[in-house]
């Protein structure tokens, strides 16, 4: 047979075996979904579709809202053999909390519950100008005025209008800014502000590409007959907050004249400077963006108004928070346990350092709360530690859920326990054996084991000097392809009793596959013996005893005795 067809029948096998062990395992959620998603209600969407995927096997999906199936519908279709939820047309009874189930015949894998809500951007009441009042070179401050609601924050942004229309955006500069609430900041006036052009609050909702204005007013300097000085005044900061992972921003934001640089000062004492995957500064210095949150990173920051004088330090504090985290070795891990043993899993939620601590677990298997009797399952630990009893394949086996929250998110943790069977061995040789030149010797073994698992088989080889090693193919050992489990002893071609003595010892075969293993021992033997092990026993003997032997091969020997 040609080498090359050889090669692909084997990788065939290899990726049936590998696959068909998949096949046999519970469901595993590889999908993971943001906390919120939002959608505009009334409108035709046209991205609005949420992915499900587990692994393992044939699946089917699906999906709840509110803890209710959710129907395939005209504006909601569903696909349960690809998991996809699309949203077409949102109506007010679509939005709640979702979650998708994903089931195999060996159980059901979870995915985290989200909530699905209303992208939405409210208007401005009606309402005359309102005149504010400034005096040239002094910092100045125009509010928003009764902003409307706008959703997600991550879709808004205030912009801020001059004069009729929306055309003509205030500029943003070292000197004007915007800061966290909305209101507009002259760092300091010029009598350039004064155009008889009314100043209006805009808000910006990117995913409904809408923008609403108001907040109308007219801005009125008051001239100064010198320039001053004036030193940087802390006009507004803002803390900051992200999620374990996330992006946080802190404000702060000082008037003077000339506009003053800002800086920032790290918890650790350290000047902040842009940098990759850390920090990020913007507007001006206004505004830090902090990276990739981390416990560590929490704090309190300093930031300082910088012109030809330093502005007193103004403590910004930055808060990294998050639901409930796994901490410790072996958390949720996936299990392969024999029939009729225990299996234990653990999960130690906690909170982060000066939060609120996390509700105690909840557990379930196969997205069902499990009843906890103190039979089948035992809870140790303050219920952190779940350990299923005498396990059996068909009721045991499932995807088991760890459940707890605290006030900033749901803990959903998953890890599989499938259950085999042990190894058995249906056939094995007797425990010991003799051999003599022109003998073979056929150690035969039979085993078994559960059919998602495929054994192997490993012989040692320890001669009577106590040398250990693992036996490979030779003239004399010869192993049953394709896999190693019988083996013969051949001497049939030998002659050289030192040959057949050097095979004898004992024999030890490891069975084995990554959760289970099995031995069987092997001892064989000789009625042939060396000439120098002869004159081992001679030599233990009187002394006086001369022995005139030159070999000796059977126990039977012309010898001398004087």
């Amino acid at each position: 047979m040609d080498w090359r067809l050889c090669l692909v029948l084997l990788l065939t096998a290899l990726n049936c075996v590998v696959r068909g062990q998949e096949h046999q395992m519970p469901p595993k959620m590889i999908s993971t979904f943001n906390l919120e998603y939002y959608y505009p209600r009334d409108s035709i969407l046209t991205d609005a579709t949420i992915n499900c995927k587990a692994q393992n096997g044939q699946i089917q999906y699906e999906w709840k809202k509110n803890g209710v199936v959710v129907q395939n519908s005209q504006f909601v279709p569903i696909d349960r053999s690809t998991g996809t939820l699309k949203f077409v047309r949102m109506q007010n009874e679509h939005y709640g909390t979702y979650q998708c189930f994903a089931t195999n015949e060996y159980g059901t894998s979870l995915s985290k519950p989200f909530k699905v809500k209303e992208s939405r951007l409210g208007s401005f009441p009606a309402g005359d100008a309102e005149e504010v009042r400034c005096k040239e070179f002094e910092h100045c401050k125009i509010q928003c005025r009764d902003k409307p609601t706008c959703l997600p924050d991550s879709q808004c942004r205030v912009e801020w209008k001059i004069g009729e229309g929306t055309q003509t955006n205030v500029e943003i500069n070292k000197r004007v800014g915007v800061d966290g609430n909305g209101d507009l900041h002259f760092m300091w006036t010029n009598t350039n502000d004064w155009i008889s052009l009314q100043y209006r609050c805009g808000v910006w909702q990117e995913q409904r590409k809408m923008l609403v204005l108001g907040s109308e007013t007219t801005l009125r300097i008051d001239p100064v007959s010198t320039v001053p000085e004036r030193e940087p005044i802390s006009v507004f900061k803002e803390n900051g907050k992200a999620m374990y992972g996330g992006k946080g921003v802190l404000r702060c934001m000082f008037s003077g004249f000339p506009a003053p640089d800002v800086e920032w000062i790290s918890p650790t004492k350290e000047v902040i400077k842009d940098t990759d995957g850390k920090y990020a500064i913007s507007d001006f210095g206004r505004v830090l963006t902090i990276l990739q949150a981390k416990p560590e990173y929490e704090g309190f920051y300093i930031c300082k108004g910088k012109g030809k004088v330093e502005s007193g330090p103004q403590r910004v504090f930055f808060n990294v928070t998050s639901a409930p985290i796994l901490t410790g070795v072996n958390q949720m891990r996936d299990l392969v346990v024999l029939v009729e043993k225990k299996a234990t899993f653990r999960c130690e939620a906690e909170s982060l350092p000066n939060e609120e601590p996390p509700t105690l677990p909840i557990w379930k298997k196969n997205g069902v709360d499990l009843v906890i009797d103190g039979g089948k399952y035992i809870l140790s630990e303050n219920s952190k530690v779940l350990e299923v009893t005498d396990v059996q394949k068909g009721s045991d086996t499932g995807t088991y859920q760890c459940m707890s929250e605290n006030s900033e998110g749901v803990l959903l943790k998953e890890a599989i326990l499938k259950v085999i069977d042990p190894i058995t061995i249906l056939e094995r040789p007797l425990g010991r054996y003799k051999i003599m030149p022109g003998d073979v010797l056929n150690l035969v073994v039979v085993a078994d084991t559960d059919p998602s698992l495929t054994l192997q088989y490993k012989w040692m080889f320890t001669d009577n000097q106590g040398n250990e090693k693992e036996i490979e193919s030779n003239e004399y050992w010869k192993f049953s392809r394709p896999i190693n489990n019988n083996l013969t002893i051949d001497v049939r071609l030998s002659t050289d009793p030192g040959i057949v003595y050097s095979l004898t010892g004992d024999y030890k075969l490891k069975i084995y596959h990554n959760y289970d293993q099995k031995f069987i021992n092997v001892t064989i033997e000789t009625d042939i013996i060396t000439t120098g092990e002869y004159n081992k026993w001679i030599n233990s003997q009187n002394d006086r005893i001369t022995i005139y032997c030159t070999c000796i091969f059977y126990f039977k020997c012309p010898c001398s005795f004087v």
